[in-house]
């Protein structure tokens, strides 16, 4: 699901054509005869605007970001979560610093707020002229109608993406799958050769975790399975890429800088898990974790992840060894 309060569309995507949003939006503003329509999609870094009609005397660029203390058309529309009209701006007080009034010469406003499918506010779909209007009922049924077409994107959009997430992440911990591991691991190999920045693969398996399962039961072990996924995600950056590959065996993909923290990095990997599953009052497990290293630009993820799992076996076999009177 998309996170609402982070820029979508930004760039490229091909999830939405933003040309059906440009072509409605320059709709509106050929059937209203005005001069500037807008998309604004509103988080807590400001209003951006997502889509701008194509006339010249738009002031306005798709891209643009106002900042959110800025007292602006739209953000009375999304702090109201209702429709506002404004047909004489320069004369009512509550525009006087306003800089679409001040500064750009805009007279009238409609907008109406656009919602994303769990109702919290988008952003706003709006229209402004430079003259005073007098729009009549039936322009407002009409910028209703267009937005609506817009909102039913945004539900096909975010039925997409949850559909796209459920077939990448695991069901059980929430991380990515071994199918989602191959594609988005490849990836980042691809960019450490382009960008020359090392990568580090790590084979994570939980010791005994059979022994886990047979003596408290699967439920136990679910909750082991999730906990280090939690402890995973807790302790590595947003750009490592961490999934499960099945059972108890874990992957992550870290971008490093120095080759020889990354023995600090396990261990506080470790330390952590069972900090976490004491916390839960689980039973004490740990952790058997290889390692690998990228050596080319074009070494494939199977080759790194085949290196790790041979160097966790190693790992493993020293610790059933260590454990032997």
């Amino acid at each position: 699901m998309f996170k609402t309060n982070q820029w979508v569309f930004s760039g490229k995507d091909s999830q939405i054509s933003l040309q059906k949003w440009q072509k409605t939006v320059d709709l509106m503003t050929e059937l209203f005869s005005a001069p500037a329509g807008f998309v604004v999609q509103a988080t807590d870094a400001g209003y951006r605007i997502v889509v701008a009609s194509e006339q010249r005397e738009n002031p306005y660029k798709a891209g643009e970001v106002v900042p959110l203390d800025t007292n602006i058309f739209c953000k009375k529309v999304v702090q109201d979560n209702q429709a506002l009209y404004v047909n004489h701006a320069s004369k009512d007080d509550i525009w006087l610093d306003n800089p679409e009034v001040t500064q750009d010469g805009f007279e009238s406003y409609l907008g109406l707020p656009i919602h994303w499918p769990d109702g919290e506010v988008f952003g706003t779909f709006c229209v402004m002229d430079f003259e005073q209007t007098d729009y009549q009922r039936n322009y407002l049924e009409l910028i209703k109608q267009l937005r609506d077409m817009v909102e039913d994107d945004l539900a096909l959009i975010n039925s997409f993406v949850q559909m796209r997430e459920i077939a990448m992440l695991d069901p059980l911990t929430h991380i990515y799958n071994r199918r989602a591991l191959n594609l988005l691991a490849q990836q980042k190999l691809s960019l450490s050769g382009r960008l020359g920045f090392d990568v580090c693969c790590l084979f994570i398996d939980i010791n005994d975790f059979k022994k886990l399962n047979d003596n408290y039961g699967h439920e136990i072990g679910d909750q082991a399975l999730m906990t280090l996924a939690k402890t995973l995600k807790s302790h590595l950056r947003d750009a490592d890429i961490i999934g499960r590959l099945g059972g108890d065996e874990f992957v992550a993909l870290i971008q490093i800088s120095d080759k020889r923290l990354i023995s600090h990095v396990i261990d506080k990997i470790i330390n952590a898990y069972q900090a976490e599953l004491a916390d839960k009052n689980l039973p004490n497990l740990t952790l058997s974790i290889g390692r690998s290293f990228n050596s080319s630009e074009k070494e494939s993820f199977e080759a790194l992840l085949d290196m790790a799992d041979k160097d966790m076996y190693s790992v493993k076999q020293a610790f059933k060894l260590a454990k032997k009177p």
